[in-house]
């Protein structure tokens, strides 16, 4: 009967002389944590050098990078569902940018199809094919959609304006957004010192202010 009570504080002095203080913890979490950022980081850099790479090669073989594109769609079955609405954008851009409007429309459709969500920067480029085709009012309705998810849009239905030569239609849609906020807007300025001439010279396509890709990196804890 004493040996059993003796065992019982014996037992839990080496319990905690074991347990790590909190301190110690912390220090494991944040150890995790930085590990686990540093394997993310390396698979977003690793993505960003193929989708670099990809453009690249579309400045000088839009045919080739239109193949790898096609190959990573078809056989990376490891590719979210977010990745893949990128590689049918960046094949419907590369269509664009050689005038296959009709390929360009089917392949923001396809990345459309990817995610779960309305994205503005598909909706603005389906915009412009379908303003290169002359389909005016279906190019006004998706850039009216844009602008109706994010405020930046109306940047878009001002080029538009442009470029069926409604010079104030034009302008109240750059005025808008340059009175709200004319540090964050000031590109507008430009395109209304420009409408404002006697003879403008107009815009003949969208200009796109949603082409630059962010990498967000995350960052150990401290």
């Amino acid at each position: 009967m004493n040996k059993t009570f003796l065992l019982f504080p014996i037992f839990f002095l080496l319990f905690s002389c074991h347990q790590k203080s909190f301190q110690e913890q912390i220090d494991d979490v944040r150890d995790e944590y930085s590990k686990q950022a540093e394997i993310q980081n390396k698979q977003v850099l690793s993505w960003e050098k193929i989708i670099d790479s990809i453009n690249i090669l579309a400045d000088t073989n839009q045919i080739l990078a239109i193949k790898r594109l096609d190959t990573l769609i078809k056989f990376d079955t490891a590719l979210t569902s977010e990745k893949l609405s990128d590689l049918h954008f960046i094949k419907g851009d590369i269509y664009y940018n050689v005038d296959s409007f009709t390929k360009a429309i089917d392949e923001f459709s396809f990345a459309a199809q990817r995610i779960h969500f309305e994205s503005p920067k598909i909706l603005a480029a389906n915009a412009g094919a379908y303003t290169k085709l002359k389909q005016y009012d279906t190019a006004l309705n998706e850039l009216k959609q844009a602008a109706d998810i994010n405020y930046d849009y109306y940047w878009n239905i001002g080029n538009f304006y442009e470029i069926v030569r409604q010079k104030d239609s034009a302008l109240l849609n750059y005025k808008r957004l340059y009175v709200h906020d004319t540090i964050v807007y000031n590109y507008c300025e430009t395109r209304i010192r420009e409408l404002k001439k006697n003879k403008p010279i107009f815009l003949d396509k969208l200009i796109y202010k949603d082409r630059e890709r962010p990498v967000l990196l995350m960052h150990g804890m401290k």
